[in-house]
């Protein structure tokens, strides 16, 4: 559809008979992404002022379509990734947000410390660069006063604010640390979320390092060298900590609690914090966009 043609349709969603205006909002919701850049730009230039709040309420539904769809090609992909999830689960906030755009920012993350990682082999020394790099050089720390904001959900806000939650920055660090060809895997552990570095079936480079399209669940050989938290800062221990935390908040030992979890079970766990944290602000909008993505992802008998 042409600006000229979307122009004119808009100008009649102010029209008089409801059928008209019914037609009309059809016939856009029917073009889908095709038209929402230039839709949302309508919107944004203030031309239609008569007319704002439907073009609004358009808006929201081709967004909602949008990224449902995105989530479900997300479910299929082979190749999904947290990253990937995190920023899908963000656009219920920042509809337009760009996968390539927070890639950049992270991008810069991993240059810097990619310089300081040359050369070294040992698993903990590189542990303690990214630390230094993420926690120390790029003020990256966890939101102790706002634990349940939103905000420490969203990635946009966390990349903004340099605050998360322990998934949050958990994801963050484990992007950076799989493109740089070290492997950290998700820990989906009751009321907390951690890391752990483990082995994999493939070889190693010659400088220590895995080649980063080998780090995924499939190649991991169920070695484990070391547990981390970011939320503490980067934080080594190990299995036996793992024992004592459960034994604190009474909740038996299970397997999964030790173990890699898959992209799915990160999705899912974003997905409740922000349930969780909208419904705290009392945001039933945003909280029931959220449940139509939990729906999606298998968490419906949970909302």
């Amino acid at each position: 559809m042409e600006k000229k043609e979307l122009h004119a349709l808009l100008k009649l969603l102010d029209d008089s008979d409801e059928e008209v205006v019914q037609i009309v909002e059809n016939r856009l919701l029917e073009s889908g992404e095709e038209i929402l850049s230039d839709l949302e730009d309508a919107y944004l230039s203030k031309q239609f002022e008569d007319c704002s709040k439907q073009i609004e309420q358009i808006l929201k539904m081709m967004q909602r379509k949008s990224l449902h769809s995105s989530v479900n090609d997300w479910l299929l992909d082979d190749h999904k990734n947290a990253l990937q999830a995190w920023v899908l689960a963000s656009r219920v906030q920042y509809p337009g947000l760009s996968e390539n755009l927070i890639k950049a920012h992270l991008n810069r993350i991993k240059i810097d410390a990619w310089i300081r990682l040359s050369g070294v082999a040992n698993p903990l020394d590189q542990i303690q660069i990214l630390n230094h790099v993420i926690f120390q050089e790029y003020g990256f720390s966890g939101n102790n006063d706002q634990y349940h904001s939103p905000d420490n959900s969203l990635i946009t806000r966390v990349m903004e604010t340099k605050k998360g939650n322990p998934i949050s920055l958990a994801i963050l660090y484990m992007q950076i640390a799989n493109s740089l060809g070290i492997p950290l895997f998700g820990v989906n552990l009751p009321q907390h979320f951690i890391l752990v570095y483990g082995k994999l079936h493939t070889e190693m480079t010659s400088n220590g390092f895995y080649d980063p399209n080998d780090i995924s669940l499939k190649n991991f050989n169920g070695k484990i060298l070391f547990y981390l938290n970011p939320f503490s800062k980067g934080q080594i221990f190990t299995e036996e900590s793992i024992d004592a935390f459960l034994k604190v908040i009474k909740v038996e030992k299970q397997d999964q609690f030790y173990q890699p979890c898959t992209p799915n079970e990160i999705f899912k766990r974003v997905l409740r914090n922000l349930h969780f944290a909208y419904g705290d602000q009392h945001d039933k909008e945003k909280q029931h966009e959220i449940e139509s993505l939990m729906k999606i992802v298998g968490i419906g008998s949970e909302i």
